[in-house]
């Protein structure tokens, strides 16, 4: 466990790593479809495994950031944004995320290696596991919305 994993909302915040944001109904809805989208995108049959781990990834990384942005908080733009916004999952959706928070972030950086990097860092399995695990933060996300912020759906 890292010394960020030990951290609070409120103690990211001290460090700037996030900032205060109002957060509308319009912005999560906005968010949820991306989200939607991007998991849509990573079912089409015929994708690449680097494309359909990419588009499971970018679901993954919004849903993070609805999470983040209707507890209040947004990562500024250039401050390690994709990896900070996959580590506040387990504030923003709590403890029981932290191993799903750890293997997003893993998950970040495969993703890294496969657009920046090297070509066919990505196995259909990965793919696979990691689009199933969008759809279970999807719907645990939809259901914690419900029960914390109705307002904002």
């Amino acid at each position: 466990m890292s010394r960020e994993d030990k951290m609070s909302l409120q103690q990211w915040l001290d460090n700037a790593w996030i900032h205060k944001a109002e957060t509308t109904a319009e912005e999560v809805s906005e968010l949820l479809d991306i989200a939607r989208r991007e998991i849509s995108d990573a079912s089409v049959e015929g994708l690449s495994p680097d494309g359909r781990f990419a588009h499971a990834y970018g679901a993954v990384r919004c849903l993070c950031e609805l999470a983040l942005h209707a507890c209040g908080y947004h990562v500024p733009k250039g401050s390690r944004q994709h990896e900070r916004t996959i580590g506040s999952l387990r504030f923003s959706l709590g403890d029981e995320w932290a191993e799903e928070t750890d293997y997003f972030d893993q998950c970040r950086r495969l993703r890294n290696q496969s657009m920046y990097e090297r070509f066919g860092t990505v196995q259909q399995q990965d793919a696979d596991e990691l689009l199933e695990a969008a759809r279970k933060l999807q719907d645990a996300a939809l259901d914690w919305l419900h029960r914390n912020h109705a307002d904002l759906i």
